[in-house]
Formats: C-alpha cells, structure tokens, sequence
C-alpha cells in the first residue's frame, strides 16, 4: 500500500478553511437569516382583536402569528400589521414617536416604540425574536 503524504498537508489545509468559515459566521448586519424551520411561518391567529404589544414579551415561544391584526402600544399608537406573513415595517405617530414592528419567523413578532431621536425606546417580544433583531439589525432597529 502506498501513502501520499502530500494528502496530510492538503487536507488539514481545507479543514482550516472549512473551520475558519465556520468561525467567521455569524449574523449580517442589515439582514435578518432565518433558516430551517426557523423561517417557517406560524399559522394566523384566529382572534382579529387588536393586540397589545405587551402580549408579544413573554418567554414562551407565541402559537401563532397576528397577521392582519393592529398592535397597540401603551401610549394608545397603533400599528396595523399586513394581511400576509409579517415582515419589518414602522410609521410616525404624534409628536414624531416611532412604531416599529419585525416578524422573525417562529420567534414571533417584536414591536417597538422610540420617542424623537430615537430616545426613549421600548421594546417586546419573545428573547429570541429580540435577540436576533438585535444581531441583525443593531439595537437601534426601529430607529435606522
């Protein structure tokens, strides 16, 4: 039987790579990445009453999505969500507040509200929605 030595340097020289890649990955700022089942929407939920972004912070992981729905925020805003699976979008309220909204997949939906000049920031969701909207987006998402 012979051996190659030569295999040895190469294929040591392609796992770095592969483990460097690895290492490398990460979250992209500007892009949320969801995969897998992660991207899979949750079903509608069957209630069409508004909801108060209150009810989106929780730790359990939400049955389903609120499509279609108006989020309610403290301060009487109001944002109405698409009729379709849930993406990213935000609107201007009285005396410049912000109203932000993100779908992440089957973490749910997060909300935001940002007084003038991005101060005064509140935000609810499940930890993992937020989580990643922070990766992706930074902690001034509803802001930029």
């Amino acid at each position: 039987m012979t051996t190659r030595p030569v295999l040895v340097p190469v294929v040591l020289g392609v796992l770095a790579v592969v483990l460097t890649g690895c290492v490398a990955v990460g979250p992209q700022e500007g892009f949320l990445t969801l995969t897998g089942s992660d991207a899979v929407p949750l079903p509608a939920c069957d209630d069409a009453a508004p909801v108060p972004v209150a009810a989106l912070a929780s730790d359990d992981p939400p049955a389903c999505e609120p499509v279609g729905q108006v989020l309610v925020f403290p301060d009487g805003g109001q944002l109405q969500l698409p009729e379709e699976s849930i993406g990213v979008g935000s609107q201007a309220g009285a005396s410049d507040v912000r109203y932000s909204y993100s779908g992440v997949g089957r973490f749910g939906v997060v909300a935001a509200q940002a007084g003038p000049g991005c101060v005064d920031v509140h935000e609810w969701g499940t930890p993992e929605a937020l989580g990643r909207v922070h990766d992706a987006f930074g902690s001034r998402w509803m802001c930029d």
